[in-house]
Parts: structure tokens; sequence; C-alpha cells
């Protein structure tokens, strides 16, 4: 399974939307994500999917 988690400042990304400079992939040394936002929210959906997946019958 491969779960993509990724983040970015939202007024980063409104900069690429309108034609500024695009946003970094995620194998770019450039890549910087919110880190605390990221990490929690990836953390909560990964457990929840587990959760779901794994749920007792």
């Amino acid at each position: 399974m491969i779960f993509w988690i990724g983040g970015a400042d939202p007024q980063k990304i409104a900069a690429a939307k309108a034609g500024g400079p695009a946003l970094p992939s995620l194998h770019s040394p450039f890549w910087a994500p919110q880190a605390d936002k990221v990490i929690a929210s990836g953390s909560e959906a990964l457990t929840l999917t587990a959760m779901r997946l794994m749920a007792r019958k």
C-alpha cells in the first residue's frame, strides 16, 4: 500500500496556482512541508485506516 502524505504552506500553494514558482516534489531537497501539521494529519489518517482495515468482526 502506498499512502501519499504531503503538505505545504497554503500561501505557497496559492502562489503556485497563480503562476508563481512551482512547489518542490516529494524527493526534492527543497521539499519542506509544514511538519507539525503533516505528521499529525498523516498519523491520524494512517491510524484510522489501519483500525478500519483490521476491525474485529
